[in-house]
């Protein structure tokens, strides 16, 4: 039994753009057109329904307008695979006590226990459904059929700019969308602390490593050649990065987050990319992004600003 809770009759099915519900599906007081209040009647098993009525109370008192309950889709044989099919309903508040009902099939990989990524992947998608905006804040609700490794797990997520933007320029299409926030969160870190008391610029170039490599250079020695694979979700080498931040030059990082190189030099073609009061780093970082269809963060030493880009063009600004 799921946290969407069984009908007995009791709410009427319609259409979801015609209708403004409350939280009648998670076990919690129902509102009718005349703004009389009954009881529900449905049944749900007690936890499901304690989960349910706890994820509403926390939604009002963190003052969350989005409830998210995902569960997995039953399914009578066994399949082996990645990915797993599940369904997703949200309750999107539009008026005080009164939400509008999504609800939509798709799928997530399968979860790591304890691991929230997944439900970031529904986030994501959600974002570029138009379901969910920026500034949201959000209760996220999972039972024990999607794996998580708990009977339930309840979160409350802000939806900021970087992830945000992160969905909405589907950075995460190739790249691992773990690897793109913890650059982020790094380049941030960068930008703002510096390092030794001192500004410094430094880029990060995420992408398939074989398009990425040809049109780079070592300048120095390579620290992260002939060791054993370090990735950049590594909590441990985290002032590592910082410390080799300082050296002229960029970082490779392929897809899954490993440090391929550190003091690496582009060595591209920047005819035509033209941004006014940018230097070579910028610049060279925006025409890789346009010739490999890679990701590059870059750290402007002057004022510790972070830009993104894409194809070619700055899609984000972090200050």
């Amino acid at each position: 039994m799921s946290f969407i809770a069984e009908k007995e009759g009791m709410i009427e099915e319609g259409e979801l753009k015609s209708k403004e519900r409350s939280l009648e599906e998670i076990g919690v007081k129902i509102r009718d057109k005349d703004e009389r209040v009954e009881e529900s009647r449905v049944k749900v098993p007690s936890i499901e329904k304690t989960i349910g009525n706890a994820a509403t109370k926390i939604a009002s008192d963190v003052d969350a307008n989005c409830i998210i309950a995902i569960e997995k889709k039953r399914k009578e044989e066994y399949e082996e695979n990645e990915f797993l099919d599940v369904q997703v309903v949200i309750f999107k508040k539009i008026n005080q006590g009164v939400y509008k009902k999504i609800e939509y099939d798709t799928q997530i990989h399968k979860v790591t226990t304890g691991s929230i990524i997944p439900i970031k992947e529904v986030l994501r998608e959600a974002i570029n459904k138009k379901y969910i905006e920026k500034d949201d804040r959000v209760v996220c609700i999972e039972d024990e059929s999607v794996g998580t490794g708990f009977k339930a797990l309840i979160f409350v997520f802000d939806v900021d700019k970087v992830f945000f933007n992160i969905s909405t320029h589907k950075l995460s299409e190739k790249i691992d969308p773990e690897v793109i926030e913890t650059i982020l969160n790094i380049a941030l870190e960068i930008g703002r602390e510096g390092r030794e008391g001192k500004k410094i610029g430094t880029a990060f170039i995420i992408g398939d490593k074989k398009d990425i490599m040809q049109f780079v250079k070592q300048l120095v020695i390579n620290p992260f050649a002939g060791n054993e694979e370090k990735s950049i979700l590594d909590p441990t080498i985290r002032e590592t990065i910082k410390e080799f931040s300082q050296l002229d030059g960029v970082f490779i990082i392929d897809e899954r987050g490993i440090i391929v190189s550190a003091g690496a030099y582009l060595d591209v073609d920047t005819f035509g990319i033209d941004f006014k009061g940018m230097g070579t780093r910028h610049r060279s970082c925006a025409a890789l992004t346009k010739n490999t269809g890679c990701i590059a963060v870059a750290v402007s030493e002057s004022g510790g600003l972070v830009k993104v880009f894409k194809n070619g063009s700055i899609i984000m600004k972090l200050p």
